[in-house]
C-alpha cells in the first residue's frame, strides 16, 4: 500500500521522512513525468509520497551578507520575479519550459532531480552555490556540484529534505546560451555558461560550465585556474578548446546526436573566449 502524506509544517515533514522512505513532491513537474504510465492512467508510484507544497516555512527569498537564500518550496516564477535575484539566474529560468511549468516547478526540485539537462544546475555549479539538507538530526550544507554525482544520483539520505539553496555573490560578467529544438518549452540539447572578471587586461576570475553534455554539469577548476592571471591577449582559443574537449562527452538520444552536441558546445566556448578577447559585451 502506498501512503500519501501532507504535513502541516516542516517539523512534521521531517518526522515523516525519518519514519518513511518517500518520494518528495512539490510542483511534481519532474516526478509526474517520471512516473507517467500512459494517457488517462494515473501515475504509478512504488513507494510513499510526501507533499510539501503547502509548507510556508520553505517558501521564501531573502538576502544577507552570505548571499541569497531560497527556500526549498519556492517556485521558479517567484525567483524570476524577485528584485534581489541576480540577472543570470532569471535569464536561465526564463528559458525553462513554459510559464505554466514555472508556476509549479521549484529550484530544489530541479536540483533533486539531478538530470544532466537540468538548466538551473549550470549557474548553480558555476557560481559555487550550495544546497542545505535538513533532517530530524539537524542540517548540513554541500556545494551543488558535489551534491549531484551522476544521472539522477544525489548525496541525500532518505530522511533528508532540501530546505534551502544559497546563491553566492559574484561580480562576474556572463555569457549564456541554451540550445534546443525551439526557443521555448524545449529540453536542452546543450547549455553553456561562461563567467569572467577582467581588471586592467588581466583575467581575475574565469569559469566555464556545460550542461547536457555529460552525466552531470561539467566544470573543471584546474583548467580555470590555468587561465586566471593571464593577460586577455594571451588567451589562446584553440588551447582552451583542447583543454575542455575531452570533458564534453555527450550521448546520442532522441533530441540530438553526440557529434552535434560536442561541436555546438565547443563553438559556444569559442564565442565566449572571443568575446573576452574582443572586449565584447558579456551578458
Amino acid at each position: 500500500m502506498i501512503n500519501h502524506f501532507v504535513p502541516k509544517n516542516l517539523k512534521e515533514a521531517l518526522a515523516i521522512l525519518n519514519e518513511h522512505d518517500c518520494y518528495i513532491m512539490n510542483g511534481g513537474t519532474d516526478l509526474m513525468v517520471q512516473k507517467h504510465v500512459s494517457t488517462n492512467v494515473l501515475p504509478r508510484f512504488d513507494k510513499d509520497v510526501l507533499y510539501i507544497n503547502n509548507i510556508k516555512e520553505l517558501d521564501y527569498i531573502k538576502k544577507d551578507e552570505e548571499g541569497i537564500h531560497i527556500g526549498g518550496s519556492t517556485r521558479y516564477i517567484e525567483i524570476e520575479n524577485s528584485l534581489i535575484i541576480p540577472y543570470i539566474y532569471k535569464r536561465v529560468i526564463s528559458e525553462i519550459a513554459s510559464p505554466n511549468i514555472r508556476n509549479m516547478a521549484t529550484l530544489a526540485g530541479n536540483i533533486g532531480n539531478a538530470s544532466p539537462a537540468g538548466d538551473s544546475l549550470v549557474p548553480l555549479v558555476l557560481n559555487d552555490d550550495e544546497v542545505v539538507l535538513t533532517s530530524v538530526n539537524g542540517s548540513r550544507r554541500m556545494l551543488v556540484s558535489e551534491f549531484i554525482y551522476g544521472v539522477r544520483k544525489i548525496h541525500r539520505e532518505t530522511n533528508e529534505l532540501i530546505t534551502e539553496i544559497i546563491i553566492k555573490p559574484t561580480n562576474l560578467s556572463y555569457f549564456y546560451r541554451k540550445v534546443g529544438s525551439r526557443k521555448s518549452e524545449s529540453i536542452t540539447k546543450v547549455s553553456f555558461l561562461g563567467g569572467v572578471k577582467v581588471e586592467k587586461n588581466i583575467i581575475k576570475d574565469f569559469r566555464v560550465a556545460f550542461g547536457s553534455v555529460a552525466i552531470k554539469t561539467v566544470r573543471n577548476r584546474d583548467i580555470e585556474n590555468k587561465y586566471i592571471g593571464k593577460k586577455v591577449d594571451e588567451l589562446d582559443v584553440n588551447e582552451i578548446v583542447n583543454d575542455y574537449a575531452p570533458l564534453v562527452t555527450p550521448i546520442t538520444d532522441q533530441r540530438s546526436n553526440k557529434e552535434y552536441r560536442h561541436k555546438v558546445a565547443m563553438n559556444l566556448l569559442k564565442k565566449f573566449i572571443n568575446d573576452i578577447k574582443e572586449g565584447g559585451n558579456n551578458e
